[in-house]
C-alpha cells in the first residue's frame, strides 16, 4: 500500500516559520562615527587657527560638514538597521577622504598625518561597506523592509576598536597636542593675591 507523502511547499514553510530579522553590520556605522569625529576635530583646528589662510579655513568648513554628515549617516544606518543610501555613502565617504587629504596637502603641520591617515582609512571602510551593500542589493531580491538588529557584542567590539584608533588620532590634531598634559590643570593668574 502506497501512502501519499505530504511535502510542504517552500512558500507554506516560509509562511509558517516566524520571520527572523537579519542582523545589521555595525562596523560601517562605527567607522563613520569615528572618521566623522576625527574630521570634526581637524575642521575645528583649521577654523580656529589664528593665522590660517582662507583656503585652509574653507577646508575647515568642509571638514566640519563632512564630519557631521558622516556621524549622522552612521547613526541613521544603525537606527534603520540597514545601510542608508549606499550609493550616496560611497560617494560621500570618498569625497570626505579627498577633503581630508586636500586639507593635509594645504597645511600638513596643522593637519597631522597621524590624524588624517586614520580618518581616511575609516572613511574607506565606510565606502567599501557601502559598495559591498550595493553589490549585494544587485544580487539578491528586495527584502521586505524589516530592519536588521545590531548585536551587542559587535557594538562593544567595534567601540573598543574605534577608541583604539580615534584616541591617538584626536591627540594628533592641533587641539590635542596643544592641550595640557594628562591631568594638568592650568589656572590663569587673575592678579588678585591675598
Amino acid at each position: 500500500m502506497n501512502s501519499p507523502t505530504m511535502t510542504a511547499s517552500p512558500a507554506s514553510t516560509a509562511l509558517a516559520a516566524p520571520a527572523r530579522r537579519a542582523t545589521v553590520a555595525v562596523w560601517p556605522s562605527i567607522a563613520a562615527w569615528s572618521g566623522g569625529l576625527i574630521l570634526l576635530a581637524l575642521g575645528a583646528g583649521a577654523l580656529t587657527a589664528a593665522q590660517g589662510a582662507p583656503a585652509i579655513r574653507l577646508m575647515g568648513v568642509a571638514l566640519v560638514a563632512a564630519g557631521a554628515v558622516a556621524i549622522g549617516w552612521g547613526a541613521a544606518t544603525l537606527i534603520l538597521g540597514r545601510t542608508l543610501a549606499p550609493r550616496i555613502g560611497v560617494v560621500g565617504a570618498m569625497a570626505s577622504a579627498a577633503i581630508a587629504v586636500a586639507a593635509f596637502a594645504l597645511d600638513p603641520s596643522r593637519m597631522g598625518i597621524l590624524a588624517v591617515a586614520p580618518a581616511v582609512a575609516l572613511l574607506l571602510v565606510v565606502g567599501v561597506a557601502c559598495a559591498l551593500e550595493l553589490r549585494a542589493l544587485r544580487s539578491r531580491p528586495r527584502q521586505d523592509g524589516t530592519p536588521g538588529r545590531a548585536r551587542l557584542a559587535e557594538i562593544i567590539i567595534g567601540a573598543v576598536l574605534a577608541a583604539a584608533v580615534v584616541t591617538p588620532a584626536l591627540s594628533a590634531v592641533e587641539a590635542g597636542y596643544l592641550a595640557p598634559a594628562g591631568g594638568d590643570v592650568v589656572i590663569p593668574d587673575t592678579g588678585h593675591h591675598h
